[in-house]
């Protein structure tokens, strides 16, 4: 799965538009593409609707009855300089725009839109206010960190509890060999486990995120095989540790 849509999952977002049509079809969209869709007729009740929900980020009409996506930002702007909002216009609405120049606008999308531009522009627009909180562990697997989702080969791996924790913390130790006596204390908190009980962990996460996801040294412990070279190289050159100062 692409990084941006992964940016977008689990993400809320507020969509103020007038027209029905537009609304209808927008909104199925975004419905793909967010985990929560809220949606706004006219800017008033999109006001309404940012107080109640707190959404994380606003997709709004410029033109709209009642108030519209100007008057919206610029009323949030007053309390919230934070929040991402992305303008929806057509060319028309350029001279409207200028009146937008100070309210720190994330984006604008003109009528009609491409998929491919929508998403760009909303990931973008939360980037911008969030820490990029998506790992990226060789070329098959990334782990959103945010939501503790592993997708392998794009398609989302579901971790039982002790599975994730295991692995986690393997994460937040990504260069060392880990000793099965740690981890038995880290899992169970010193309760007697069978002997096997980390090998039968590491072979169900292996069987969801591939067989070289960790490491075996026999006698010594588990450790992530993690390859640094390709992290660094889609990841703006750090490495895991730097991206470990998340959350």
């Amino acid at each position: 799965m692409d990084s941006s849509l992964l940016v977008l999952k689990n993400k809320r977002i507020l969509f103020a538009e007038d027209d029905l049509t537009t609304r209808i079809q927008l909104t199925n969209t975004l419905k793909m593409l967010f985990g929560k869709v809220y949606c706004a007729k006219d800017g008033e009740e999109a006001y309404n609707l940012y107080e109640d929900e707190q959404p994380d980020i606003i997709l709004t009409d410029v033109q709209m009855p009642k108030k519209d996506g100007i008057k919206l930002t610029r009323q949030i702007r007053q309390i919230d300089y934070t929040l991402p909002i992305v303008i929806l216009t057509s060319f028309d609405d350029r001279n409207l725009l200028l009146s937008a120049a100070n309210l720190a606008i994330d984006g604008y999308l003109i009528k009609p839109i491409e998929f491919t531009v929508l998403v760009k522009t909303l990931s973008q627009a939360l980037k911008r206010t969030q820490k990029e909180n998506l790992i990226r562990l060789n070329e098959s697997l990334v782990f959103n960190y945010d939501t503790k989702e592993f997708y392998h080969h794009n398609k989302l791996k579901v971790l039982g509890s002790k599975e994730l924790e295991l692995i986690e913390f393997l994460l937040k130790n990504p260069y060392k060999i880990v000793s099965k006596e740690i981890l038995e204390a880290k899992l169970w908190n010193y309760e007697v486990q069978c002997a096997s009980a980390v090998k039968n962990l590491v072979l169900r996460i292996r069987k969801k995120l591939g067989n070289n996801v960790i490491v075996s040294m026999k006698g010594i412990g588990y450790r992530l095989n993690i390859d640094n070279a390709f992290m660094k190289k889609y990841q703006g050159g750090r490495d895991l540790t730097s991206l470990l100062t998340l959350g």
